[in-house]
């Protein structure tokens, strides 16, 4: 597939004000726009694909942004064979990308984020939401057992953006949650990404799936689906 994005005003490379400490990166003042996409993610009726364009790697049900540095894995339902999301890493900054199908009338993240809080607070989490780039977030902390068998936690941002027929999740780990740049530089990649639902009758909540790109493209790790972390 070949794709072009429209043309925006702003450079994709800007920092999306996550310059300043994490707690405050990427916050919205109350009067920001209430839409949650005016510069990205994108529906693919939404960019031009006639001509030829190099910037995104095809997965199917996702287009994501190429990057100097940027390692993406995707994750596999061993039960199925089918890729149901994509991590994209930077360092030790990482950002998990699913799509799900959601009702023509009315998103899915309202409902969503109140189902991760919920969880969180099953597993012994804390669970905070904030104002983010792309809208309300939930901010989660978990305890975790590390390798060496000692306590410790991890802590994750969960952002959704509804769209035309559906919703995907982004969960921030690693370093994105303490470091503003390297969040402002995996929330770049996050804008530029294209969400390919597809035509088929598909419930709320379906996960869209996924697909490794095809031979000419960058190779992609593939791994067995984990756990979600929130």
């Amino acid at each position: 597939m070949v794709f072009r994005r429209r043309r925006r005003p702003d450079d994709p490379d800007r920092d999306h004000g996550a310059n300043q400490p994490t707690e405050g990166a990427g916050v919205e003042s109350d009067s920001a726009p209430k839409t949650a996409r005016p510069n990205g993610p994108f529906d693919v009726s939404e960019v031009d694909l006639t001509d030829p364009d190099e910037r995104r790697v095809d997965l199917g049900g996702l287009l994501v942004r190429r990057g100097e540095g940027l390692k993406l894995q995707l994750q596999v339902d061993e039960r199925t064979g089918t890729a149901t999301s994509v991590t994209i890493r930077h360092g030790d900054a990482a950002a998990q990308l699913i799509a799900v199908a959601a009702p023509r009338s009315s998103g899915l993240w309202d409902q969503t984020r109140h189902q991760i809080a919920a969880d969180a607070q099953r597993r012994g989490g804390t669970v905070n939401e904030a104002a983010g780039p792309f809208g309300t977030e939930v901010r989660v902390v978990l305890p975790v057992t590390t390798p060496q068998g000692k306590s410790g936690v991890q802590p994750s941002r969960v952002c959704g953006i509804d769209g035309p027929r559906w919703m995907l999740r982004a969960t921030f780990l690693g370093t994105a949650t303490t470091d503003a740049k390297a969040f402002g530089r995996l929330v770049n990649v996050v804008r530029d990404t294209v969400v390919v639902r597809g035509e088929r009758p598909m419930a709320p909540g379906d996960i869209i799936p996924l697909k490794a790109p095809a031979l000419a493209e960058p190779a992609v790790e593939e791994q067995p689906e984990q756990p979600p972390s929130t």
